[in-house]
This record gives structure tokens, sequence and C-alpha cells, in this order.
């Protein structure tokens, strides 16, 4: 493809035409952008995941403001959390951008001007450091400036000169994490602390990682979970991603209107949203239980192709629900499987005389679960109707 570095003024709004939006360096659309002092927006799509769109605003070739316009409550939230402590808890509802968020803010006495340009600053130079690590990018330009108060205005050298270190950083990484808005899910939860040891000698920092991926989040929200650099986090992770011990997926999920559903009982949240995590990256849709006694009902209007079953859960067990659900005219012929953190022979002959047709040990990482799945769902399980999968 040839690459167009120049810059014309768009008519249409809409970022997601493909007809507004050339293809080009975003470097080079900055310089140009810059060296004639132009005003407007320039809006880039991340064509690595585009899903994400970043937008820097110019006046007289000063740069006013850049940041996201994908995700920006989960951003802002982060840096809120990070630099504005005691204002994390600020709610980010009903704003249409985090500028327009900070202005109110700062008009209502919340923040001080010095704090509402501090942190519209560091969110501008961080967005300037993922644009420039786009070699190329959907590019739309347009003679709008959009910006009203404008509270910055400073020169692009100037704003990205002491972020050199972290575009270096996040050049190198890139091929395994391509932006920060990226969600990380769990691929092989063994191999994490292995992977993690030699150079992280914490255990308990390793077991707070797992528990904060699990939750299937984008590199923001992990590193405000975590209360660590984003960018630190990212280098953390690099290794994993290289060693397929954790996946990235786009920012924006694509829905799933028609894949089979897949029914998770379980009491623990932390399960659920590992769980969830793993079937929604492979297609299928989630029927999410967290009430086992409630379950039966649920489970009768939705139909769905497989049971997922944690053993240990409070008012009905998960032997005494498989019972229940075998003895269902309209249920007994779903597939269970059970999840438990039990290892022991007998939890596993038991799982099978109330009927489920397979058992996976806790921890267990995607490859096991949708191995499970799918034998169940393609009939293609052991003759003796069991397949315990372990780590290991």
């Amino acid at each position: 493809m040839v690459e167009k570095t120049s810059i014309q003024p768009q008519k249409q709004e809409n970022v997601h035409s493909a007809a507004a939006q050339i293809v080009g360096s975003p470097t080079k659309a900055l310089q140009k952008i810059v060296t004639n002092n132009l005003s407007g927006r320039l809006t880039i799509r991340d064509t690595s995941d585009p899903s994400v769109f970043w937008r820097v605003h110019f006046g007289n070739g000063k740069v006013h403001f850049a940041s996201s316009l994908t995700g920006y409550q989960e951003r802002l939230n982060y840096y809120l959390s990070r630099f504005c402590p005691e204002l994390k808890e600020l709610s980010l509802e009903g704003f249409q951008s985090d500028y327009q968020a900070i202005c109110h803010y700062w008009k209502a006495g919340k923040l001080s001007l010095q704090q509402a340009r501090e942190v519209l600053l560091k969110l501008t130079q961080e967005a300037l450091v993922q644009v420039l690590n786009l070699p190329q990018a959907g590019l739309q330009f347009e003679k709008t400036v959009g910006l009203d108060p404008i509270l910055l205005s400073l020169s692009l050298k100037q704003t990205i000169l002491p972020m050199r270190d972290a575009i270096g950083k996040w050049g190198k990484i890139r091929a395994e994490i391509a932006s920060p808005f990226q969600r990380i899910f769990i691929r092989n939860l063994e191999q994490i602390p292995k992977l993690l040891w030699p150079t992280f000698k914490n255990v308990e920092g390793i077991k707070r990682l797992i528990e904060v991926l699990s939750r299937g989040g984008c590199l923001y929200e992990v590193a405000q979970g975590l209360k660590i650099d984003v960018l630190s986090l990212a280098v953390l992770l690099q290794p994993l991603v290289q060693a397929e011990a954790v996946g990235v997926k786009p920012y924006q999920l694509e829905k799933v209107e028609d894949g089979p559903i897949i029914a998770c009982i379980d009491d623990s949240k932390t399960t659920q949203r590992h769980v969830r995590a793993i079937l929604q990256g492979a297609g299928y849709r989630c029927l999410m239980l967290t009430e086992p006694a409630k379950a039966l009902t649920t489970l009768a209007r939705h139909k769905p192709a497989l049971v997922l079953m944690d053993i240990n859960m409070p008012e009905v067990n998960g032997y005494e629900l498989c019972r229940m659900l075998r003895q269902s005219s309209l249920l007994q012929e779903i597939p269970i499987v059970m999840l438990t953190g039990r290892d022991g022979i007998i939890d596993k002959m038991r799982s099978r005389m109330v009927g489920a047709n397979d058992y996976i040990t806790k921890p267990f990482d995607a490859q096991q679960l949708l191995k499970a799945i799918e034998m169940q769902l393609l009939g293609t399980a052991d003759s003796d109707g069991e397949t315990i999968l372990q780590t290991g």
C-alpha cells in the first residue's frame, strides 16, 4: 500500500467511516500540522485494533489536548487513581469525554486549575506516546477546534520530549501488546508463576496479578487494580504473552449473537470472570449464575448447550444440583462439567454417580476448559463418559 502523508480537512464527523480517512504515518501527519501552524483535530484509528481511536487537538500548530475516543472512562479512572487519588471516586457517568469531565469538575471546584492542567497534560503525553508508536493508521483531519475552554497550549516537541523513554519502551513491546486498551486473558494459569518467579519473587504479588488478570479487563483496568504504572505492567506481561501464558484481545470484543449458550454455576466471582473471558473469547454466549438454589428455573428458561458447575457451593452443592438436573425432564440431557479444587478419586467417582459428564480440577486454563466443552458438545468424550483434565 502506498503511504499517504497529506492531511486534508474532512466534512464527515463519523470517525468510523473509511471514506473519511486516509492511511498514513501519524508521526508525519503531526509534523505537517505543526509545520503549517494548522488548527483543528486529528483523529487516528489504530489499524492493529480498529476499535481504538485517538484524537489530537491543535491551535495554530500548538497541542491543546490529546486523548482517546475509546474507553475514556477506563483510562481517566486509571489516571485519576495514579495522580489525583483523592478524586478517583468522582463519577464519570454522563460525560461525553474526559476533557468534558475534567472541565466540569474544575468549574465545580473539585479540581484546581493546576490539577486540571496536570491531568490533561498527563493524558495528552500518554496519548501521544501511543500515537507516535503507530507506524500506519487511519487518519482524519478536521478544521474544528472543539474544545471550550482551552486549558493547554504546548509545542509538540516540548510535550513529547519527557516521554522519549516511554515511546522507546512501548515500541519494543508493540509486537506483543499493541495498545494499553487491549484486553488480557489467561491462557495457561500454571505457567504464569513459573515465568514470573525469576524476576518477580513475590508470591502474594503473583497471586494478586492472576486475580486481576482473571477479570478480563484492558491494561488500564489491570494496572489500576494492581496500583502500578500501565507501562510497567505491559513490560511485565510481555514475556507472558510471548510464552502464550496470557493472551491479548481487541478492546471492543465482537458481539456473539448465535453462539451456543454455556451456563456457569459458581458462587466465586473470580471464577465467573475467568470463565466468562475464556468463553466469550471462543465465541460462546455466557449464562453466569451465582445462586444454585435458583439455577433450575433459569436453566429451564435459557436451555444452555452445556453447564459448568462448581461442587462447593452454599445452600445446594454441586452434587445435589447435578442430581436435580438429571431428574428434570427439561434438563436431563444437558452435558454437565464439574469445576472443583478437589482432586481426589472419591470426588471424581461421586461426580460420575450423580450424572456429571466431566470433571475439571481448578486451577484450569483456557485450553483445558475449551477442550472439555468441545468434547462434550461434539460427543467425543471417552467411552466411560469421563475426561479428567488436570494441570501439569
